[in-house]
């Protein structure tokens, strides 16, 4: 009997599933991580999206603080090894292929991208890696010890506080909602002091800007009308909340927005169940969001830095 063909997408689609069903938001991450808590390479890169999305939740899952992760391959050329019986983590990537001619045949793996011609597809492939925590005989800089310090506190630390002022989005403060409001392209947050921490607020403040990153002269993302627990609305907010969890690898804060758990998490399943690869997809924006409110942020520095020389 052939052995059935693994699919990526599908296996990581049922963990996350199966973490929401038991009503858990399996990228909350309550206590700190070495580096900042963005996942990384065994050479020091830096993972991207759904990867850094789904090695931070498995971070956060096994309560690992180093960042650091890589492959079998990689720690034997480190003279390292996996320790036995350790389970591996699985990441992803995806590449682009020229299509063979029909007497050739065709890649038994890949998508179409769509294009007239058909001459290339889009292929999803995945590895196996492991946290360094699971890896004997690593050079100790693979195993920082995380920054100690008091818990968060209702004050914003000024680096943090200047990131997101640089940010051209309008944000006022004050009232008890956080919401972005596409009419008015304005977010509405409470004030700093109403929050039990700056972790937060911040994660609270990032969770709507990158709503707002989805306006027509930002990064024009719609999933269709939009109302109130329907599936628009439910894949928008999964974007945010994944954009939440990047910002905060990128900040040292941890994903902390949602109250109404099961209602989100209820709409969550459904549309995951519906569509498995849509949890990539889902990460992908949310990485553009975050980069683009990065980038965003250093151009309002920038901007701010001539316009005090001059």
């Amino acid at each position: 009997m052939a052995k059935q063909k693994l699919d990526p997408a599908q296996e990581i689609t049922n963990e996350i599933i199966g973490l929401l069903e038991k009503g858990t938001m399996p990228w909350r991450r309550p206590w700190k991580i070495a580096g900042g808590g963005v996942p990384l390479r065994h050479n020091r890169e830096r993972y991207q999206g759904i990867n850094a999305f789904l090695l931070g939740l498995r971070s956060a899952m096994m309560g690992y603080s180093s960042p650091y992760w890589m492959t079998f391959a990689q720690a034997k050329a480190l003279n390292a090894s996996v320790k036995k019986g350790s389970k591996s983590s699985i990441v992803v990537y995806y590449g682009t292929a020229s299509k063979r001619s029909a007497d050739g045949g065709d890649a038994s793996e890949g998508e179409d991208d769509g294009k007239e011609g058909g001459g290339t597809y889009r292929f999803l492939k995945s590895y196996r890696v492991f946290h360094v925590s699971q890896i004997e005989g690593l050079d100790a800089s693979y195993y920082p010890e995380p920054e100690g310090g008091a818990n968060d506190r209702p004050t914003m630390d000024p680096e943090a506080q200047a990131f997101f002022d640089a940010i051209d989005i309008d944000v006022r403060y004050g009232g008890d909602r956080a919401c972005y409001i596409p009419s008015l392209d304005q977010v509405d947050m409470p004030d700093l002091a109403r929050f039990e921490s700056a972790g937060g607020f911040m994660s609270t403040l990032t969770h709507e800007l990158a709503h707002a990153t989805k306006a027509k002269d930002r990064l024009d993302r719609s999933f269709g009308v939009s109302s109130f627990g329907n599936e628009a609305y439910a894949k928008e907010e999964l974007v945010a909340c994944i954009s939440e969890a990047l910002m905060g690898q990128r900040m040292g804060f941890h994903a902390d927005h949602i109250d109404n758990h099961a209602a989100y998490i209820s709409s969550w399943i459904t549309v995951l169940k519906g569509d498995t690869r849509f949890l990539f997809t889902a990460a992908a924006h949310a990485q553009r969001a975050v980069d683009w409110l990065v980038e965003a942020s250093e151009a309002g520095m920038k901007k701010e830095t001539f316009d005090e020389a001059a």
